[in-house]
């Protein structure tokens, strides 16, 4: 039988209701089977984090703050806002094709622009499985995965290799591996120490293992859970992170405060829709790196890889923050994190 595990850290004055709401929900939830993981939330006036579950099945390792998450496709937002930082300096366009700084792409690929991989509108193809089943340096990925069936690139399609793409325009004009560039463009002037790159050879203090039967909340407490692991590395800037709660909160107060792009970017592009494409899984419209929902006039980042599920909402004015980090795909996080957040607000 597993044992429970359950720790409340405040970190300001909370308001109690809001303490208990949120420890009811979660509570429901895990003994649902349908929540493993760490919910924190922020509004400048009261912070909660709650933990709940383990980091390791096998061996009972509670989760505790010191726990990291692969976050997933949350990537993505890092991964543009590098790119917003380089069009600051004048080092990359938008409208700029990516066979200007990608050499041997298919033919009819070269014409994609950096607005059509960050937009989903490449026409690229999803990534098949085998992508992630075997190690693939970030050139041999593109070698053997980046394939366009179509030249419509008015069709929205979200998938990973838009942004392994944009992950290796990046390299190629800061000269550096995209992880690195990442590390200095972000992670160390915010000192984000818990936050970096999954890597298989590697052995990452306190990294969650990541377990999946892919009910997303409709499975049943007793549905196994399986742990047979892919290469998360594969995805560089479209899905390869990890972090914490603590500096996902750090990272979206820098974006609050125009520590990372100037206050007319992040109108522009980062709270601006760029389509009027609406993906009903997404629950908004693109920006460069959020999704809007209009009904709710919040923004929305999520992710979803192996079993670790990451879920960010926020508001424009970056005051009001939920961040959800699970290390089991047995939660609908985009319904649990609506119940949370619209019951605090």
């Amino acid at each position: 039988m597993i044992k429970f595990y359950f720790t409340i850290f405040l970190f300001l004055p909370l308001i109690v209701l809001g303490q208990n709401d949120i420890q009811q929900i979660v509570n429901s939830e895990f003994e649902k089977g349908h929540f493993n993981g760490t919910v924190f939330y922020a509004d400048g006036k009261q912070s909660v984090k709650i933990n709940k579950g383990f980091s390791n099945i096998q061996f009972d390792v509670a989760i505790d703050n010191n726990t990291r998450f692969p976050i997933a496709s949350v990537t993505k937002l890092f991964t543009s806002i590098a790119v917003l930082q380089l069009q600051e300096k004048g080092l990359i366009d938008l409208k700029d094709k990516i066979g200007k700084y990608i050499p041997n792409l298919p033919e009819n690929c070269n014409d994609i622009t950096i607005r059509d991989l960050m937009t989903h509108h490449s026409g690229l193809e999803n990534e098949p499985i085998k992508a992630v089943v075997n190690k693939y340096s970030i050139d041999d990925y593109i070698r053997n995965f980046v394939k366009k069936s179509s030249n419509d690139t008015l069709k929205f399609n979200y998938n990973n290799v838009d942004f392994v793409l944009l992950s290796k325009v990046i390299e190629n004009i800061t000269k550096k591996t995209f992880s690195q560039s990442i590390e200095d463009m972000i992670i160390q002037p915010l000192k984000l120490e818990n936050t970096g790159f999954v890597s298989e050879n590697d052995i990452i203090k306190n990294l969650a293992y990541g377990y999946h039967n892919y009910s997303f909340g409709e499975g049943e407490k007793e549905k196994p859970l399986f742990n047979d692991r892919r290469y998360i590395s594969n995805y560089f800037g479209a899905g390869g992170m990890y972090s914490t709660t603590e500096d996902l909160y750090k990272f979206l107060l820098a974006l609050k405060d125009n520590k990372l792009i100037s206050e007319k970017s992040k109108n522009e592009f980062l709270l601006k829709t760029q389509t009027d494409d609406f993906g009903d899984w997404l629950s908004g419209k693109p920006t460069f790196g959020f999704y809007y929902d209009d009904k709710e006039n919040v923004y929305r980042r999520s992710g979803s890889i192996d079993g670790f599920n990451a879920e960010i909402i926020v508001n424009k004015d970056f005051d009001k923050i939920l961040i959800i980090l699970c290390n089991t795909d047995t939660a609908d996080l985009q319904t649990l994190a609506n119940r949370i957040y619209l019951k605090l607000n």
